[in-house]
């Protein structure tokens, strides 16, 4: 048996539904392997942020294959086009059977494409019929902030009332709960919820502590590659709009002590300064096909996701009392005041500090050595707590999630700063 016909047999016999619907679009698109062929060239050149060659590829691609419209949809949601990222979603959303794969992905993209308009309650009515059972944290994501935006916790009280301990989804509706009552102003009960349910999870058999996962050399060079060119990119993008930045906190850590970005590094962190307004720099992101805005809300720093994954948050620093400050919903980080200078990072040229060395100290203190466990919320010596409501919940989060992980230490650092 060749290997052709073996993976075939194995998709019959493990994923029955989408061999019959694979089969279903090679009768209905003899020319599907080429098509695919093209989808997947789309794919590349979108992760590259090609926008233009992205959108020649799909050109030659029937509209009626609807892992073309899933992709349009997303490619429309980078393009800020979200009349028309709704539009693909929906088309393939009639056609499509409503357990598979490709219904599910157009149906949250459909979600989000009506978030982006303000569409909050057709959103809410879309949930309210979905078609299939799902307990996934883009679930119950869709439903916080449809609700969010609808400024109806009750809708998402419907959906959370039908898990109970001990049921797939249940910790994560009740943890999407708790951030659905903090971005509703209601603290109070925020922080009640989530005492309740520290108190329910620690009730629960301790977690078997994991050896964390770690990047091989060749993950390390590909997560590299991706986050020099997302902000290469962001760096070309926001100059159009006479807006520059500058490497800041992990980002700029790892650019000093170890001259790449940390290999265990997730995002990269940059900052403005306090003549770009948050006003200016939207705008430059909205004109931008290569970003996508991230569903945060903050009041100084924004949050963007380049086509490759790269996800990079953007802190405009203000001033006050003699300092420079930036930071998040729930607490912000200070420096002395510093002048810029640039440096050679990721194959490109950015702005950096100019006595690095003093930030970096105020940021980490003995930066130069290496910590495997820090703790950014906890270790940093210039940290100051700017709303206590949305720290609290922080700590009990992860007093939750050390428990099941099973690092009690580290539970034990957070359950201290609480008080409960």
């Amino acid at each position: 048996m060749d290997s052709k016909t073996y993976r075939k047999l194995r998709k019959l016999v493990t994923k029955p539904r989408l061999y019959f619907e694979d089969a279903r679009l090679k009768r209905q698109h003899p020319d599907l392997e080429k098509y695919n062929a093209r989808l997947k060239d789309a794919k590349t050149h979108f992760k590259r942020a090609e926008i233009e060659a992205t959108e020649e590829c799909l050109a030659t691609i029937p509209d009626t294959l609807p892992s073309k419209s899933v992709f349009s949809a997303t490619l429309a949601l980078f393009r800020k086009r979200y009349a028309d990222a709704e539009r693909y979603a929906l088309n393939v959303m009639q056609g499509a059977g409503p357990n598979t794969s490709t219904f599910r992905e157009a149906f949250y993209l459909h979600q989000e494409s009506l978030r982006f308009q303000g569409r909050f309650e057709s959103a809410l009515i879309m949930l309210k019929a979905i078609p299939f059972s799902d307990n996934s944290a883009r679930y119950f994501r869709a439903w916080r902030l449809a609700s969010l935006g609808a400024k109806c916790p009750e809708a998402y009280e419907s959906v959370m009332i039908r898990f109970s301990p001990g049921d797939p989804g249940w910790l994560r509706s009740r943890s999407h709960y708790i951030l659905l009552l903090r971005d509703l102003q209601l603290g109070e009960r925020a922080i009640a919820e989530a005492k309740l349910l520290m108190h329910q999870v620690e009730l629960m058999p301790a977690g078997q502590p994991k050896t964390p996962p770690t990047r091989s050399d060749a993950q390390k060079s590909r997560w590299q590659e991706k986050a020099g060119l997302a902000l290469a990119q962001l760096k070309e993008d926001l100059a159009q709009f006479d807006i520059d930045f500058f490497l800041v906190s992990g980002t700029l850590l790892g650019c000093v002590r170890e001259g790449t970005i940390l290999g265990h590094d997730t995002d990269i962190d940059v900052g403005l300064m306090p003549e770009v307004t948050m006003k200016s720099l939207r705008q430059a992101i909205k004109h931008s096909s290569r970003f996508k805005l991230q569903e945060i809300v903050s009041e100084n720093t924004l949050y963007v996701m380049h086509p490759n994954g790269v996800k990079i948050d953007l802190f405009r620093h203000y001033e006050e009392n003699g300092k420079l400050y930036h930071g998040g919903i729930k607490c912000r980080w200070w420096n002395t005041p510093f002048e810029l200078q640039t440096t050679q990072f990721l194959g490109s040229e950015y702005w950096v500090p100019q006595n690095h060395d003093l930030y970096l100290t105020e940021n980490y203190g003995d930066w130069r050595t290496p910590v495997i466990e820090f703790e950014t919320f906890l270790d940093t010596p210039n940290i100051e707590v700017t709303d206590d409501v949305n720290m609290s919940l922080f700590y009990t989060s992860q007093c939750i999630s050390s428990h099941r992980t099973g690092h009690e230490r580290r539970a034990t650092r957070y359950r201290q700063l609480l008080n409960y």
